[in-house]
């Protein structure tokens, strides 16, 4: 899905984002000052969230499974003229990097489709020095459910055994499907505080108002983002949990 994926994302260079047609650090703050502090972005894509951080001053590092994502990569990093380390990798398993060798790790977009998300989170844990932060931008569990666009509502059967979304797209020569989990809140603040996190903060970033003059500076957004506005001005897509290892 990479190819398609970044021709039809609009993603800043200049701003880190979370959610789509949402404010960004620059507004929600979560992350703070990055200067000087060493960075891990998982499941980076195309790694703009790292180009942005490198540009305001962070010693950034990028892990991506994919090639393709981390080839896109390698072009914005030169346009851009800045540095990122870039890793290809699963996410699960990170035995290449240093224990304690990063003062944050940030991953949007990237949890939702790990089947073992504690094997994650442990790493993290491990890679993150005394007082590290941890923060992990995923879809919603709220997003699993159906919208029904004539009655503008959301069509929630069960929150608690939300479905897994299987991807209509072929993934590969042997047409395997790529599968996303959605995890209650719940869910994930027992993954995180299990991995030994102390969760902090917990955001459900809302999109700019169609009329607000602002809404240009989402940092993530595109055609079909702005198909989707009205479900996602009611429903959330995105949650956000800001973690610090103790």
């Amino acid at each position: 899905m990479s190819e398609s994926y970044q021709a039809e994302t609009l993603i800043s260079l200049d701003d880190v984002h979370y959610a789509p047609l949402c404010p960004g650090e620059r507004e929600l703050t979560i992350i703070g000052e990055v200067e000087g502090r060493r960075t891990l972005e998982l499941a980076c894509g195309a790694a703009q969230n790292s180009i942005v951080l490198a540009k305001w001053g962070a010693e950034a590092t990028a892990v991506d499974l994919s090639p393709n994502q981390l080839e896109r990569a390698r072009a914005l990093i030169a346009q851009e003229q800045v540095r990122v380390n870039l890793v290809q990798g699963d996410v699960e398993r990170l035995g290449m990097l240093t224990d304690g060798c990063f003062d944050l790790v940030i991953s949007c977009f990237g949890m939702e489709f790990l089947p073992e998300p504690d094997a994650c989170l442990g790493e993290c844990y491990r890679l993150l020095s005394r007082g590290g932060v941890l923060v992990i931008g995923t879809v919603h569990p709220l997003t699993a459910f159906e919208w029904d666009a004539d009655e503008s509502l959301l069509r929630l059967t069960d929150y608690f055994n939300p479905p897994v979304e299987v991807w209509e797209e072929p993934a590969g020569e042997d047409g395997q499907k790529g599968l996303t989990f959605f995890r209650t809140v719940s869910e994930m603040f027992a993954l995180l505080t299990g991995a030994g996190f102390v969760v902090e903060q917990v955001v459900e970033p809302a999109p700019y108002d169609a009329a607000d003059p602002r809404r240009a500076l989402a940092p993530y957004g595109g055609a079909y983002w702005e198909s989707q506005r009205e479900r996602l001005s009611k429903v959330p897509f995105a949650i956000v949990y800001k973690a610090r290892k103790p």
